[in-house]
């Protein structure tokens, strides 16, 4: 399962993205930490999900867990909730390697392993407690509990499509094809991040 999910990623969506994507506001302009904020969050990022992934289609889940290694600012205060929210779904896991460049002390350029575990289960998407998991990605960087730290991945190989929720403030929506994203572009502009509207545009421009 993991094999066959990583071989169609890093064909078709190297280190789960591309460059055909759109970008959602979900957290702007409600106030960091406020439950007005975590509603509007977690109501907008249903919506989106629900429209790429209906109820029966299959879907992966991959999740990208560092393990013990802390985020500096927040931590990971309940790193098992995840697994909580999975339990009794038959999984896969690996362990993976990311690179990182940084300079010694002579100034010469080193590369850095960064180690992590890759867990993949999969299922249709009603079987999936993706409301919950959304919800706790939302809470992680507003201190709130059951959080979600980890990277999670949804891919559907059958529509060619990769949904990553990063956090309170958005999300991402790869495919392989522009067409596969005109309905969400058409139908929810005024949520698509102002900063990459420009680019979102030319993606749809008619020639």
């Amino acid at each position: 399962m993991i094999q066959e999910l990583l071989k169609y990623t890093d064909t078709n969506f190297p280190n789960f993205g591309s460059d055909i994507h759109l970008r959602f506001e979900l957290g702007e302009p409600f106030r960091n930490g406020s439950n007005r904020r975590l509603k509007y969050v977690n109501q907008r990022v249903v919506t989106i999900f629900e429209e790429i992934f209906h109820q029966n289609d299959l879907i992966y889940v991959c999740i990208k867990d560092w393990g013990n290694r802390e985020d500096p600012m927040f931590g990971n205060t309940t790193p098992d909730y995840i697994y909580e929210l999975l339990n009794g779904i038959k999984m896969e896991e690996d362990t993976l390697f990311d690179l990182d460049e940084d300079e010694d002390d002579d100034g010469n350029t080193i590369e850095i392993k960064n180690e992590y575990q890759i867990k993949v289960l999969t299922g249709i998407s009603s079987s999936i407690p993706y409301r919950e998991i959304l919800k706790g990605i939302s809470y992680y960087e507003q201190g709130r509990e059951p959080s979600i730290g980890q990277r999670i991945y949804f891919v559907s190989i059958d529509k060619g499509m990769v949904f990553n929720m990063y956090d309170d403030r958005g999300c991402i929506v790869h495919a392989n094809s522009k067409e596969k994203l005109r309905h969400l572009y058409t139908r929810y502009n005024d949520w698509l991040v102002n900063y990459w509207r420009e680019y979102f545009d030319s993606l749809f421009k008619e020639v």
